[in-house]
Order: C-alpha cells, then structure tokens, then sequence
C-alpha cells in the first residue's frame, strides 16, 4: 500500500513539473522563481559526481560478485543487497542531481530539459547522454525484484546494460561538467574508468581459467 501511494506521488510530481515545463514553455504560465547564487550548480555537480561514483562502485561490485572471489568473504545474499542497495543510491543522487538542477538559475532548465533527451540547449548530446543512462538505470534496477519472473540468463543479459549505463554517464560527466577541465576531475575520471577496466579484464581471465 505505502509503495502504492508512494509511486503515485512521484508520477503525480513528474505529471505537473511535465505540464508546468510545457504550459510555461507556450506562454500559459509563469516560469518558477529560481534562488539567486551559483550555489544550485556547485550543488547539482556534486551530486552528480556523487551519483557517477556509486555507479562504478555499484558496477565494480558487480563484476567482482561474477568471479565468485568474494563468496568466502560474504555470504552472497548480503553482497547482492550491498550490489542493490548502491545502484538504488546512485539513482537516488540522480534524482537529486536532477531535482536540483531544475532550480539552476542560470541554465534554467525545465522538467521537459531533464526529462527528454535532445530537448536541451544546453550541449543536447551530452544531456541526452545522462538522460538515457538513467532510464537504463532504473530499468536495470527494478529488474532486481523481477529476476524471479523473467529469470536469471535474462536478468543477467538485462545487467550487460550497466556497462552502457556506466559509458552514458561517464560521457555525460565529462562533456557536460563545466569542471572537466580541471586536473583533479580528469583524474577522477580516469581512475572510475581504469577500476572497471581492470575488473573487466580479471573477469575475463577468470572465465577463460
């Protein structure tokens, strides 16, 4: 019941922030007031890199969890909740990415912006890339509690999609962040990427062993 009313209150909050973005869109009604300060992106960036590392570390742990290396660590049940509970953070901090973006005064994005992937003016492609990732995202995590249903070759052909997602968002971070250009950024990113490269490669030496 309580998921009930919860789902229907976040798909009531997207139906008016869709209709508000359209109606102000075509002169119907009033764009929302907007904070003052550059503190709403210093806000929304966080997050977002936020988001991007939970991503990889959710990514990471999935790879690792494929090799079987840290069963005589952790009983495998509480590994794929740790793996769930992650990918359920990082969507959290998109959401939070989002929401706060959306009081950006500067870009001033609308839901139709953030919700539509090519509608931005703001460097559409990268935008659109981070739109898609977190579709896909959403996606893959509710597939969580259907693995029952659909079974577990497709959950885990469904789960392929997590590299794409973790692509998507990287581009997204990278061409996108007005702070790409620093020294520090571009280290982080190297590391997010060189961590699942390795991962990849163990995995693969493990399937061939």
């Amino acid at each position: 019941m309580r998921k009930t009313i919860l789902s229907g209150l976040v798909a009531g909050t997207l139906l008016v922030l869709l209709l508000g973005a359209i109606g102000a869109r075509l002169g119907v009604v009033a764009a929302p007031p907007r904070p003052d300060g550059p503190w709403m992106w210093v806000a929304t960036r966080a997050a977002g890199v936020t988001a991007l590392l939970a991503l990889t570390l959710d990514v990471a742990l999935g790879l690792v969890l494929s090799t079987g290396v840290l069963d005589a660590w952790m009983p495998r049940a509480r590994s794929l909740e740790l793996h769930r509970t992650l990918s359920a953070t990082a969507l959290a901090l998109t959401a939070g990415h989002v929401l706060v973006l959306l009081l950006d005064p500067f870009i001033r994005y609308d839901a139709l912006d953030v919700a539509v992937p090519g509608v931005s003016s703001y460097r559409p492609w990268a935008v659109a890339a981070g739109i898609g990732a977190a579709y896909l995202a959403l996606v893959i995590h509710v597939s969580f509690g259907l693995r029952a249903r659909i079974g577990a070759r497709w959950w885990r052909r469904l789960h392929y999609g997590s590299f794409a997602v973790l692509v998507a968002a990287l581009g997204h971070g990278i061409a996108a962040g007005s702070d790409t250009g620093r020294t520090g950024m571009q280290v982080f990113y190297v590391i997010l990427a060189s961590l699942v490269g390795a991962l990849v490669a163990l995995r693969a030496v493990v399937a061939v062993g």
